[in-house]
């Protein structure tokens, strides 16, 4: 399977490297979960979502997902993806809203971003996928 998210539709979803199961749709898009995994360093991705255009010409897909079992700073973020922005900060209407850094498209277009809950501000809370 390619490693670009662009490559996903509704339509070659079983080619995915993981099972997603439709949990939601509504007129233009379909809502997806996977189920969590555990990676081999004790780390687990949790809350896996996707969602996909029904149209071809539709929404850029989306990956959500979150790391857990180990704390993820954003200097570690930072020797992976050096040059990263920021995108999104806390506006102090919840401890919940997030501090956001993206990194610069890849080659296949994608965008990454990493997101720092106000709540734990120390951890990577999520990360984001898109392919514009």
């Amino acid at each position: 399977m390619s490693a670009s998210l662009r490559t996903l539709s509704v339509n070659s979803l079983d080619n995915a490297p993981l099972s997603f199961k439709l949990t939601k749709q509504n007129e233009y898009i379909n809502f997806y979960n996977a189920d969590d995994i555990k990676l081999a360093d004790g780390t687990s991705i949790t809350a896996i979502d996707l969602r996909l255009s029904k149209e071809s010409d539709g929404m850029a897909p989306l990956l959500n997902f979150s790391p857990s079992g180990q704390c993820i700073t954003l200097d570690t973020v930072k020797k992976h993806y050096p040059q990263l922005t920021l995108t999104d900060y806390p506006r102090g209407r919840s401890e919940n809203e997030v501090t956001s850094y993206t990194a610069p498209k890849d080659m296949n277009g994608q965008k990454v971003s990493f997101s720092f809950t106000e709540k734990n501000p120390d951890c990577l809370g999520s990360i984001v996928i898109s392919a514009e």
